[in-house]
């Protein structure tokens, strides 16, 4: 009689069970010592001759040994030697019903593969990267990790130098032999395929969001010759290219933007223009002209919409402006808030505040290509620290504890992402562009936290929203300052880049909120929906509240220049457009002297 059964082994074999597999493992996988590990094997084999199982599997097995490892106190040893995925239940839901929090969208192959494995990444993450603290702080909800699917494995977000790929080809790199390489682009056309490609291809190695900035002054040389009609065309195509790689890539659609401008930046100007077949071609100040029908022609385009009259909400039209260019384009101006009744899509990047003109300026400064972006990002949740303060001196003292442990995140992804890039599992990220310059350099990358519920944190700490006082309005100045003094301490002892950022996920909004009213139901106060509980974004205002234009401009252009990362404003179009002319010179000098980094307009 044969008291252990046969096993199925999951390359599609059938042998019989050895107790010594069993052994082997627990000691590769756990490091525990032999002797321990033997009694484990042992309790195992017990168990499974005394059940009367007739077939076994693998996984089936490791369940076991989980369970006696947990039986036996090993916990960490049981983490260890855990088996990440999901119920087949899990699988079949999706399959049957779509995937969770997607209703109303398209559901394909693509999407519940990348659903399944971004499970099982996450398992991995919580698991074996971060320790019990790190991982406890991100469920319970002291701390939110962006992205946690991907971890172990990409960074974050990335703004490309259009020149890096216009005077390369596609892709911009030596010794690619993924796929076929094409030379610098000839022509406008080529020269916007290129571009568009290009956010296609790294979409499997971030994140989160990509674009090209100031893209009708790199463009323009090679626009010089052509009609409006003829740029408009090609840059519809061009549009319509980026904001289709949902279906290429078969997810949602990928963030990305564009940034432009009316007038090419000084600091700009006098750099050498990169043209056909990625040659020299002056200066950028010498294509002016075409450079302002690029602009108009991306106006005109967003303005419309597509065939069907949607709005292309990517990739996002970003717009640098300031009043001082009013008078010389007054016309390219008024078509833009044209755009911005219409459809509400530009951002309006505001150059006459200095710091940020100052900001930019540095960003493309010198003569390398300029690739930056954020590496991970971390949201705080505020409140939480606030709920569990008796004053506002605990408060900062919590405050500090929780981005120290984010730092800890933090150095892990740097190390993990140096790894990666060293192990050639990012491979166009690891890839160098000419003899001497890499694509993408890890000491140009930043680690952002991010901050959830200024307002209802300084709301229970001294009773009062950001807007009602300026008692109220001054602690949240003095919170941001302290995120903004502890990031340059992270900074100088680590030798890494920490920057204070504005959130950019309405996701973290709500959970932030669900778990504070589930963990500290008698006290938490989230802003209230018919739907669904909330947390101000950031450091905005109630979004509720009746308070005057200027002085909302004003004042949360003073978090702004705090902040100075990824911040913004939102304003709804018809509060402020009651003419063209009000809005043309009251508006953006209102701006101008405001601080406010980028207004988002909703529609």
């Amino acid at each position: 009689m044969h008291l252990l059964p046969k096993v199925y082994r999951t390359e599609g074999d059938v042998v019989e069970f050895d107790p010594s597999k069993i052994l082997e493992s627990i000691i590769k996988e756990t490091n525990m010592k032999e002797k321990e590990a033997k009694n484990i094997t042992e309790l195992v084999t017990r168990r499974i001759i005394s059940s009367g199982i007739k077939f076994l599997s693998g996984p089936h097995i490791r369940e076991i040994v989980c369970s006696i490892l947990s039986e036996q106190h090993f916990e960490e040893e049981r983490k260890l030697y855990t088996r990440i995925g999901m119920p087949l239940m899990d699988y079949e839901e999706i399959l049957e019903e779509g995937l969770p929090h997607k209703s109303g969208k398209a559901v394909n192959p693509e999407k519940i593969h990348h659903w399944a494995a971004n499970q099982i990444v996450e398992e991995y993450t919580l698991l074996r990267i971060l320790d019990d603290e790190e991982s406890k702080a991100h469920l319970y909800g002291d701390i939110h990790i962006h992205k946690l699917k991907y971890f172990d494995l990409r960074p974050l977000s990335q703004a490309w130098d259009p020149q890096m790929i216009l005077m390369n080809g596609l892709p911009p790199v030596k010794n690619w032999k993924t796929c076929c390489r094409s030379g610098p682009a000839k022509n406008f056309d080529s020269a916007l395929h290129h571009l568009a490609k290009w956010l296609g291809m790294t979409q499997s190695e971030f994140s989160g969001g990509q674009g090209f900035n100031f893209v009708n002054t790199f463009l323009a040389p090679y626009a010089q010759n052509l009609d409006f009609k003829e740029i408009k065309s090609s840059l519809i195509e061009f549009v319509h290219e980026i904001n289709q790689l949902a279906s290429v890539i078969g997810r949602d659609t990928p963030i990305t933007w564009i940034s432009c401008a009316p007038k090419i930046p000084y600091f700009l100007a006098d750099v050498p223009s990169v043209g056909p077949n990625g040659k020299i071609n002056g200066i950028y100040e010498d294509h002016e002209n075409a450079s302002l029908k690029i602009f108009n022609a991306l106006t005109e385009i967003y303005k419309k919409g597509d065939y069907h009259d949607n709005k292309f909400d990517y990739p996002k039209h970003v717009v640098y402006l300031k009043s001082q260019w009013l008078q010389e384009h007054y016309e390219d101006i008024s078509r833009l808030f044209e755009e911005i009744q219409v459809r509400g899509t530009p951002y309006i990047a505001n150059l006459g505040a200095n710091w940020l003109y100052d900001e930019i300026q540095q960003q493309h400064s010198g003569k390398k290509f300029h690739n930056f972006g954020t590496l991970q990002n971390i949201s705080l949740n505020l409140p939480r620290y606030a709920y569990n303060s008796s004053n506002v001196e605990e408060f900062i003292e919590i405050l500090r504890e929780k981005m120290q442990l984010c730092s800890r995140i933090f150095v892990k992804k740097r190390s993990l992402i140096k790894k990666r890039l060293n192990s050639k599992h990012l491979p166009l990220c690891g890839s160098i562009v000419n003899e001497k310059e890499k694509l993408f350099k890890l000491q140009d990358q930043n680690f952002a936290f991010n901050m959830v519920g200024l307002n209802e944190a300084v709301k229970f700490l001294i009773g009062h929203e950001l807007h009602e006082n300026l008692e109220a309005f001054n602690l949240g100045k003095t919170i941001l300052k302290e995120i903004k003094k502890e990031c340059s301490n992270l900074s100088d002892s680590q030798g890494i880049n920490y920057i204070l950022q504005e959130n950019f996920s309405t996701k973290v909004l709500y959970r932030f909120a669900r778990l504070d009213l589930k963990h500290f139901r008698d006290i938490a106060i989230p802003q209230a929906s018919p739907v669904v509980n909330y947390y101000t974004n950031s450091a905005h205002f109630n979004r509720n509240i009746e308070i005057d234009l200027a002085e909302k401009l004003n004042k949360q252009g003073q978090f702004h220049e705090i902040i100075r990362n990824g911040r913004n404003i939102e304003c709804i179009p018809s509060k402020i457009i009651e003419n063209d002319e009000w809005v043309l010179e009251k508006f953006l000098k209102l701006v101008d002297t405001s601080n406010i980094a980028c207004i988002k307009f909703c529609n």
